[in-house]
């Protein structure tokens, strides 16, 4: 059995250690519930590392993103997500370097919002439908029936 003197000077031979954040955790969070903002997107695709590449498609900033991947798609940790979309834009910045490019022009930034909105749109109205019609006729304080707008009357 290895003593903690052995233990300690095997782990200093392999190099310089890193010391993490406590909150890691937290911090991993945000930035993954971060990648659901076009704008946010926009932002990471129009920085540039020190060569001049685009942030996006930069080698190491993938290999993150690969590292956020396989561990935000576990179930215990996307339980923690607000915003499903980050895991489907964290997906395409990892295997779509088309998707990456498009992001630094706005006008593609702008589609990505609008159709992320419909999407939630269309998401609200399937969870939660159009509304529930009323049979019955409104009526006011006094009693009397009222005609409400967009209900045909009688």
């Amino acid at each position: 059995m290895a003593t903690e003197m052995e233990i300690e000077s095997s782990s200093t031979k392999s190099g310089p250690s890193v010391e993490l954040p406590e909150n890691r955790f937290a911090l991993e969070l945000e930035f993954v519930q971060a990648l659901a903002s076009p704008a946010y997107l926009h932002y990471l695709a129009t920085n540039t590392t020190n060569e001049g590449q685009s942030l996006l498609l930069c080698p190491r900033f993938k290999a993150f993103l690969r590292y956020l991947q396989a561990t935000w798609t576990r179930p215990e940790y996307s339980r923690f997500i607000h915003y499903p979309h980050s895991l489907h834009f964290l997906n395409l910045l990892i295997k779509n370097d088309a998707f990456c490019r498009e992001l630094a022009q706005v006008p593609y930034r702008n589609f990505a919002h609008q159709q992320q909105y419909f999407a939630w749109q269309n998401r609200f109205s399937t969870l939660f439908g159009c509304g529930e019609q009323n049979s019955e006729p409104a009526t006011s304080a006094e009693g009397e029936n009222i005609t409400l707008p967009g209900t045909p009357s009688s």
